[in-house]
């Protein structure tokens, strides 16, 4: 059942791949929370989870005296995931593309296109202070109007 009004939980990690797992199990419960799909909350899930690596590993350089900032919103419309790193953050246009047939055999690089493949919106502000804020949004499925009225 989708939750009506918004529900939010925040967490402030340190940059420790060891956490995603915890980050991506908030996250898929969330989605679920906001009337995705099982299926679909593990993709959310997946998003959220490469958006937090990014933040760990090329916004606050693996550094483990900055944190990430992760905010998740749910409601009846779906949810939102606000990840934000304290450190340089980094350039989501200066990316190599992924398809490229110089990049296919590449071991990394292909998590901006599975979160943009993941969610329906994704958004990259530098922030004023320091790093990048980085906004995924999955909308919940519309439900279809009741045929027999």
């Amino acid at each position: 059942m989708a939750a009506s009004k918004t529900t939010s939980v925040r967490m402030v990690i340190p940059s420790e791949i060891r956490l995603i797992d915890l980050v991506h199990g908030a996250t898929e419960q969330m989605a679920q929370l906001a009337g995705i799909s099982e299926d679909e909350s593990l993709n959310v899930g997946m998003a959220v989870r490469e958006a937090v690596i990014n933040a760990i590993k090329h916004g606050n350089g693996m550094d483990p005296a900055l944190e990430v900032d992760i905010e998740l919103r749910a409601n009846g419309s779906g949810m939102s995931a606000i990840i934000c790193d304290n450190g340089e953050g980094f350039d989501p246009d200066a990316t190599a593309d992924p398809t490229d047939p110089e990049n296919l055999l590449a071991t990394s690089g292909r998590g901006l296109l599975m979160i943009r493949a993941f969610v329906d919106e994704v958004k990259f502000t530098r922030r004023d202070s320091r790093g990048m804020r980085v906004v995924l949004t999955k909308h919940a499925p519309v439900e279809a109007p009741d045929q027999d009225q």
